[in-house]
């Protein structure tokens, strides 16, 4: 323990320095026998020995200051100091304590004096009250000098003890504080990092769905509250599974963002972005005076979002279809807004996308009328309103029946028979397609079994198979039970699958085919060419059929393209040795065509409606139906067409061509001259450049493509060069005919262009 002595007598300094660095045996004793006196208590030789002490001295006050300004620097700071009261040539006492306190307010002090020069009351009121201060009468015994030493040297270790304890605590609870604020901001945090993705979208960083909605409530209070108006719309990218299939869902997702931000730099700040699902987007635009004054920035946002995108590794151009309802206009229900919203947006769908459509009375009539059919749809199968028709497939080469395909009808008491078109989308959207898919199964099994009890013989039954059905766990279970129940044959059913949704999940869908095949079921592909297919896939699905899409059998007497599509799919199915179905025909230029191509089988109207099972006995007793007959192919070489839509022109050549023993066949639109066409072998078409449908030059452009080897001949009786050059230079005519024409050069032109043609038809004769 560190004691200071500050006095100007050396002989006090020496005597204190001795006493309590000393510390002789005699010292010892004296004071070991003074505290048995006191204490009526025996010395011992095991007392605890005496603190020891660690002196350093000076003779006056300066110098004593700067000695305890050192030691504290250094860390070894004095416990007491013995300062004496007079000290001639400087400081007091008084001052030099005043001096030790401002350097180290803890040391404790022992005043050295024999003189009364300062009162107690005078001391305190110089140096203030305090605990850390003693007095020492001079002459002093060295036990008082080792008492007072040890008492406040003690008081001293002690004092230090407890601040170091307490520096320790505070130090603790400072921790322990900076540790719960840290783990208070942690939770705060995470709390708003949930809050945060519960609310908003995780891809974009758009608001959700559930944010969105309570945005709208906010934005409609505030609308009736101000007597202004606002505007919701409904956003949908067109066509984006086909990239998400295509390009990966990555890019997919790198598109949705960019959409997002382009979109959300259409807007203001005021207005809510919000992405609820997929690729759908909902916007709500406040403030506004007249909802019309939202259309400007619902234009520019369809603009802008139509412009290329840079990806990161290709560029991409978007469009979208948006609806959109107004309030208080179209509704003052938030909940309503959104789904009139969305209602208008599908009509923009309908309507060939990329458009915007507004919400009306008449979509609003549409969504009355869904709701009612859903209410109904719910009772259907309970009430017994649900039955099957069947449309014949008949073979193009023998006109043997080899299926039919069994399709839903809905028979309501009120609302007549309802078209599956107005009530599948329906049933999926609510669930209900998979209570009625087996409804379906099993009463196409029961159907069987009642035409076998009768002793015909059905041929193979197709039906249908929602992609929502496809997409649902449970399936392959449900058919076998279905089978095993009713105890049908299952090779006399097919199931068919979409394109779409064959092709949405190969992965899944594979094996899910392969199951079924194994349960013995012969299965196909329906509407191929709708969708967007994977020829990658499409030689692992374990088909034995693909039906092509009714909008091309319907194309295929006018449309070069449509043609090109379906002769590409047969020969690839035929190559993959797959059979080939073509929906919906309806004439006999579309059946004379598809025979003449190769197609397998063909159902639609020009053979029979859908018909109830009841009015299928004579078909399934006969088995066959008659093929539509077609002229010898060598008749093409005297068979000539005229079109034009005045018949005073066509009876003409009509007349001056049957003078040279020609057929000619006439038609006064170009839909009747393409239907003739395909029901004909013709040589030379003659059509006039002025048809009120299609200019004349179009119309020979086609049957070029169609029927490569028929002589095309334009009549005009105007000048329009431009046209005529323009479709002789791509091969679309091969001659022109003035109008009014010599009647020596109308024969002679028709009788080269048959031989031309003649010629033709017997060299692809040869060479085939």
């Amino acid at each position: 323990m560190r004691v200071l002595l500050i006095d100007d007598n050396c002989v006090n300094l020496e005597l204190m320095q001795s006493i309590l660095a000393d510390q002789d045996a005699a010292a010892a004793q004296h004071f070991e026998s003074l505290e048995s006196e006191l204490f009526g208590r025996a010395s011992t030789s095991s007392r605890p020995a005496l603190p020891g002490f660690v002196t350093e001295c000076c003779q006056d006050g300066r110098s004593g200051c700067e000695l305890a300004a050192q030691a504290k620097a250094e860390g070894r700071p004095f416990a007491v100091a013995f300062v004496d009261m007079r000290m001639p040539g400087g400081w007091d006492g008084l001052q030099t304590i005043e001096a030790l306190w401002r350097i180290d307010a803890d040391l404790q002090v022992v005043i050295c004096t024999a003189y009364s020069d300062h009162s107690w009351e005078d001391i305190n009121a110089r140096l203030g009250v305090s605990d850390s201060l003693l007095i020492l009468r001079k002459p002093f015994d060295p036990i008082e000098l080792l008492q007072l030493a040890s008492a406040l040297g003690e008081k001293w270790r002690l004092q230090r003890v407890r601040q170091q304890q307490l520096a320790e605590l505070e130090a603790q609870v400072a921790a322990r504080t900076e540790h719960l604020n840290l783990s208070l901001k942690k939770s705060l945090r995470t709390e708003q990092e949930l809050q945060y993705r519960a609310t908003h979208d995780a891809l974009t960083g758009l608001a959700n769905r559930v944010l969105f909605m309570d945005r709208l409530r906010q934005a409609v209070a505030r609308a009736r509250r101000l007597n202004c108006q606002l505007l919701v719309a409904f956003i949908d990218l067109d066509r984006f599974k086909l990239v998400n299939d295509s390009l990966g869902h990555e890019l997919g997702d790198e598109l949705l963002k960019a959409a997002a931000e382009r979109m959300s730099a259409c807007l203001r700040e005021s207005d809510t972005l919000a992405r609820i699902g997929g690729d759908e987007f909902a916007l709500v635009l406040t403030d506004l005076e007249r909802s019309s004054d939202g259309m400007a920035a619902l234009d520019r946002l369809l603009e802008r979002l139509a412009e290329p995108l840079q990806l990161s590794t290709t560029t991409l151009s978007v469009t979208c279809s948006l609806g959109c309802s107004a309030f208080p206009d179209d509704a003052i229900d938030a909940d309503e807004l959104l789904r009139f919203a969305d209602a208008a947006m599908y009509r923009a769908k309908e309507l060939g996308r990329n458009n915007i459509q507004v919400y009306n009375p008449a979509l609003r009539a549409r969504i009355e009328e869904r709701v009612q059919l859903e209410a109904a749809l719910r009772l259907a199968i309970e009430r017994q309103q649900l039955e099957l028709h069947y449309q014949p497939q008949i073979d193009l080469r023998s006109g043997r029946l080899s299926g039919l395909e069994a399709l839903l009808r809905w028979k309501h008491p009120e609302l007549g028979m309802v078209a599956p078109g107005r009530f599948i989308h329906i049933a999926e959207d609510t669930g209900l397609i998979e209570e009625i898919g087996e409804w379906t199964l099993r009463r196409a099994c029961a159907q069987i079994k009642e035409w076998q009890g009768q002793g015909l013989q059905p041929p193979r039954v197709a039906l249908n198979l929602s992609p929502y059905q496809v997409q649902r766990p449970g399936l392959v279970e449900m058919i076998e039970a279905c089978l095993r129940e009713s105890d049908t044959n299952p090779a006399l059913l097919e199931l068919e699958l979409t394109e779409s949704a064959s092709m949405d999940d190969p992965e899944r869908t594979i094996p899910l085919m392969r199951r079924l095949r194994a349960l013995g079921l012969s299965l196909s592909i329906d509407d191929f060419g709708a969708g967007y297919s994977n020829m990658r896939y499409l030689k692992l699905f374990p088909v034995q059929t693909l039906k092509i899409d009714g909008c091309f059998v319907r194309e295929i007497t006018s449309d070069a393209g449509s043609m090109a599509i379906i002769d590409a799919v047969i020969a690839m199915a035929h190559r993959l040795g797959l059979k080939v179905v073509a929906e919906m025909a309806e004439n006999q230029g579309q059946v004379m065509q598809l025979a003449a191509r190769g197609c397998d089988l063909v159902q639609g109207y020009y053979f029979s409606r859908p018909l109830p099972p009841e009015q299928l006995g004579p078909l399934l007793r006969e088995g066959c139906m008659p093929l539509p007959q077609r002229l010898d192919s060598d008749s093409s070489c005297q068979q000539v067409l005229v079109l034009d839509d005045e018949p005073s022109i066509t009876n003409a050549i009509k007349r001056e061509s049957r003078q040279q023993g020609y057929q000619v066949l006439t038609a006064n639109s170009s839909a009747e001259a393409f239907d003739l066409l395909a029901r004909h072998p013709v040589g030379v078409v003659i059509s006039d450049q002025l048809m009120p449908d299609m200019k004349g030059t179009q119309f020979l452009n086609q049957v070029r493509m169609l029927y490569p080897d028929t002589i095309r001949i334009l009549l005009t009786g105007f000048t329009d060069f431009r046209s005529a050059q323009e479709a002789i230079n791509i091969g679309a005519v091969h001659q022109l005919l003035s109008k009014p024409w010599n009647a020596q050069e109308l024969r002679q032109l028709i009788r080269e262009s048959l031989e031309r043609y003649g010629r033709t038809w017997q060299r692809d004769r040869v060479l085939e």
